[in-house]
């Protein structure tokens, strides 16, 4: 059984549309695969900043981060759910990743590049973006920086699901729109449970 966990940025709480998408996406393969969920709004994420860099320095990574990372490491996929906010991720989900992306445990640095050395396999993205923005736009920011991220940890593999142009359409298109996704989604993420 794949081992998935599953990073929720969401902060609309169930008034999200990117929930929607990804944990009807989810239970539909509940049966199928070991979820273990980390919710970021309820860590006190505070991004780094000269002084709080320094402390890390001195003292080595946040036991919190460091567990988080090395669980995160040992799991086969990374699901991440993330509206699409100010043309990329949230501020909350950088800073997270900024904080779990500890050097012998998701990359090795050997003096000259760094190397992915975690255990995951595949890195599955769902987001909803407000604007028109369709996948692959230069003005879409998330998934080159996700994609980046899964060179630097060794993650072969990256999927994404997305639904658009939702601030700008009507009740039915938006629940259309979000259907379609889940539907795709379903299909995708069941071929990436089958590698």
């Amino acid at each position: 059984m794949k081992r998935v966990v599953v990073i929720n940025s969401c902060v609309r709480g169930k008034d999200s549309r990117t929930l929607k998408i990804a944990d009807s996406i989810l239970n539909h393969f509940k049966d199928e695969c070991e979820v273990n969920e980390i919710d970021l709004n309820k860590l006190n994420l505070v991004p780094y900043n000269s002084e709080s860099f320094d402390e890390m320095c001195k003292k080595g990574v946040d036991a919190k981060f460091y567990i988080l990372s090395k669980q995160i490491a040992a799991s086969d996929i990374l699901f991440i759910k993330a509206p699409f906010w100010d043309m990329g991720i949230p501020a909350l989900l950088k800073t997270f990743l900024e904080k779990i992306s500890i050097a012998d445990v998701m990359f090795k640095d050997d003096g000259k590049t760094c190397t992915g050395i975690s255990y995951l396999t595949n890195m599955f993205y769902v987001t909803t973006r407000g604007m028109n923005i369709e996948d692959g736009s230069e003005l879409e920011q998330a998934t080159p920086y996700l994609k980046a991220l899964c060179f630097l940890w060794g993650i072969d593999s990256f999927e994404s699901v997305s639904a658009y142009n939702l601030d700008y359409s009507s009740e039915e298109e938006i629940n259309k729109k979000i259907n379609e996704a889940i539907k795709l989604g379903i299909e995708k993420f069941g071929k990436v449970l089958k590698k």
